[in-house]
């Protein structure tokens, strides 16, 4: 019964998606085509799963919002152009949701270069605003211009760098892209998402205090939602590696 199911909580899988490309030659761990997003989608309705939003799983924990029997996230990281070329139709086509966590200074450069080639482009304001007026994606944070590892470990707090020097370049960056969003297309983001998943202790307390509800790991492992508000933290995604066909995917998350 749900009185049960709420004190031990409910499975949720979350899958994490990046790029989706039409040639074969590119296929890697972190690029599907859209054939392959096609067939997961249709997995994903036939074996009863119903797609949610971000903002839909943070209502449940707070304020008890039902979700669907068998709820499942989709997550695209990096805010590609081509989710809006090849992820967005699908998306409509089988009335689902995905969840796009965007790097601001991506879709500042290609909003000003409007260069958009699905190969390497990046969503502008303008299709981010376009896609998230739609109701089948939701845009979350996935930094400013910490999604490198040359400077540090994605956002990562540096081996020998004091708590408050940490603390203003990370919040700093952060709201950079939470401004922008918040700016261009009246978004604001309620999650983060780690680049490249990398999480330290300092990141997860500054994000609580701006007033993120829930972060994005790339730990791979079903989730277990309760209603206590810590489990919005960390959350674990399995990654959608192109190598594997649909069945074989998607035997982690059952």
């Amino acid at each position: 019964s749900a009185a049960v199911n709420e004190q031990e909580g409910i499975e949720l899988p979350i899958i994490m998606y990046h790029s989706i490309l039409k040639s074969a030659k590119v296929q890697t761990k972190y690029i599907v085509t859209p054939e392959q997003f096609e067939t997961d989608l249709k997995w994903i309705k036939d074996n009863g799963y119903t797609s949610i939003f971000m903002s839909d799983l943070i209502s449940y924990v707070y304020d008890g919002t039902p979700l669907p029997e068998k709820p499942i996230i989709i997550t695209f990281d990096d805010g590609y152009y081509n989710n809006l070329v090849y992820m967005y139709p699908l998306l409509v086509k089988y009335d689902m949701k995905a969840v796009v966590s965007i790097v601001g200074s991506y879709s500042e450069i290609f909003s000003n270069s409007k260069d958009l080639n699905p190969a390497y482009a990046h969503l502008t304001w303008e299709n981010i605003k376009e896609m998230s007026e739609s109701g089948y994606v939701e845009f979350q944070n996935h930094s400013y211009e910490m999604h490198s590892t040359e400077v540090r470990k994605g956002c990562k707090i540096k081996a020998h760098e004091s708590y408050d020097s940490y603390k203003k370049v990370f919040c700093a960056d952060v709201m950079k892209t939470q401004l922008l969003l918040t700016e261009k297309c009246a978004i604001t983001p309620d999650t983060f998402t780690y680049p490249y998943g990398y999480i330290c202790d300092e990141s997860e307390e500054l994000l609580k205090e701006l007033g993120f509800k829930a972060t994005l790991s790339c730990y791979e492992k079903l989730n277990y939602i309760t209603r206590d508000k810590n489990c919005l933290y960390s959350l674990k995604r399995f990654n959608r590696d192109s190598t594997l066909s649909t069945e074989r995917f998607m035997s982690k998350i059952k």
